[in-house]
């Protein structure tokens, strides 16, 4: 039993709120308990765990960029590692190998290739990774390949951008994040009207039909006239889809700005968006961060769409990758290090190259699974019953009933729905869907992280 009460707990969401707003755990450290290590027990779990389903998702991570970006909490690799890409593309073609025999013909349901940059590589070098996806694993026929890129690249090599759209990726997004020049100049990153327009031009004469612009907020020092300067920016470019991305700070070069921005500087900036960008004709639920101007499309990759909606598992491929199966999550090499050697050591080896594994109980899965679910603003209770043969309403019976009598959500047409009060509150509405350690855990931390 629990020595607090849920508004204790909720309260305690609040006030950690720029952790509580992340992805689940709340730490690398958290699930330690649950962690395995001989590569033989990795393979046999991961045997195991994906025998028993049938349709699942891929990622592959490519971290290489020009430098890192001081808001930037993923597994990105520059200085001397920078000049490892060929050596790395060799050893990530042998871990899709690897994945090969576990995976067999289990349907592809969603593809992703993210970084870092993707396109920091050679055309030929995309190529051989995307041929050896397809024609390795057995994609469903309606599954939609997905790629980023950067304004810089975008705008100065067409030839590159079009070769994308001829290997099959059909969604592709850029980062633009801010237009404030002074911003991009504090946070390490190249661009300026004239490299987004280019990048857009190009992008367009590739072929591409669905294209979508990140933008961020939550920024110490992004103002309100900032931001609506680059929403009003970004919808001027006409992409399909315009996401946005609260900075999480969490793991990153300015984590220790986060204390000093608050919840209401968040709140009040997503909800000038929302307004801005639903007058422009984008459109979203309150409280999910992908707008689009495509009616009946949420506008996030296959993908990222299937992860958040049906709790579909998927590999992650990669530096750092994240992996979450059946009933485990596993991080690869240099989700810590930020460095390729170790991922290196254990491909050469002939081992999964994963840094952390966890096979994890029913609890665990579902909070995991739930806390992915507030990217979207709601949980399907019919796919949650699917994923895990357990009734939501029933299980989470005293957490509904408090939030629901609190405004904070809404049950409505076989839906859990955040309301627009929930997600204002939304770091103190995702812990009442923690497992019983992880509130232990946070009613126990001290300072922002």
């Amino acid at each position: 039993m629990n020595t607090f009460t849920l508004k204790e707990l909720f309260e305690k969401g609040e006030r950690m709120h720029h952790i509580t707003n992340t992805a689940y755990p709340l730490r690398p450290t958290s699930l330690l308990r649950y962690k395995i290590k001989d590569a033989e027990e990795i393979r046999n779990l991961l045997k195991n765990d994906i025998s028993k389903i049938d349709e699942l998702a891929l990622y592959v991570h490519v971290p290489f960029c020009q430098s890192r970006c001081k808001f930037c909490e993923y597994a990105v690799v520059s200085g001397d590692d920078f000049d490892k890409k060929e050596e790395y593309v060799q050893a990530l073609l042998k871990e899709i190998d690897m994945y090969k025999e576990i995976v067999g013909d289990k349907k592809i349901l969603g593809y992703d290739i993210g970084g870092g940059t993707p396109t920091q590589l050679e055309i030929d070098q995309l190529k051989r990774i995307t041929e050896k996806i397809f024609k390795t694993f057995n994609f469903d026929e309606n599954t939609e390949a997905s790629i980023e890129t950067t304004p810089v690249i975008a705008a100065r090599d067409f030839d590159k951008i079009a070769s994308l759209y001829d290997m099959g990726y059909r969604r592709i997004s850029m980062g633009i994040q801010t237009i404030n020049p002074k911003l991009l100049e504090a946070f390490g990153r190249e661009g300026n009207n004239n490299i987004y327009k280019s990048a857009c031009e190009n992008i367009r004469a590739a072929g591409f039909k669905k294209f979508n612009v990140d933008l961020m907020y939550g920024f110490l020092n992004q103002d309100m006239d900032d931001f609506k300067a680059t929403l009003e920016y970004a919808i001027s470019l006409k992409p399909e889809y315009i996401t946005l991305y609260r900075n999480r700070y969490k793991g990153t070069k300015i984590a220790e700005e986060a204390e000093h921005v608050t919840l209401d500087k968040v709140n009040n900036q997503y909800k000038e968006a929302w307004r801005i960008l639903n007058a422009a004709g984008y459109e979203t639920p309150y409280g999910k961060n992908t707008f689009s101007r495509i009616k009946n499309d949420y506008g996030t990759s296959d993908y990222l769409t299937k992860r958040v909606i049906e709790g579909l598992p998927y590999i992650g491929m990669g530096l750092g990758a994240q992996s979450f199966g059946y009933q485990y999550l596993a991080y690869n090499s240099g989700a810590a290090t930020k460095t390729l050697k170790n991922y290196f050591t254990k491909i050469e080896k002939g081992e999964f190259p994963i840094q952390d594994i966890y096979p994890l109980p029913i609890s665990e899965a579902i909070s995991k699974m739930i806390s992915v679910a507030f990217y979207f603003a709601f949980l399907d209770l019919n796919n949650f019953k699917k994923r895990f043969n357990i009734d939501f309403l029933e299980y989470f019976k005293e957490e509904v009933e408090f939030l629901t009598n609190q405004g904070f959500i809404e049950i409505k047409d076989g839906m859990m729905i955040v309301t627009e009060k929930g997600v204002e509150n939304v770091g103190g509405v995702i812990p009442m869907f923690y497992t019983k350690e992880s509130r232990e855990e946070l009613m126990n931390m001290t300072g922002m992280f």
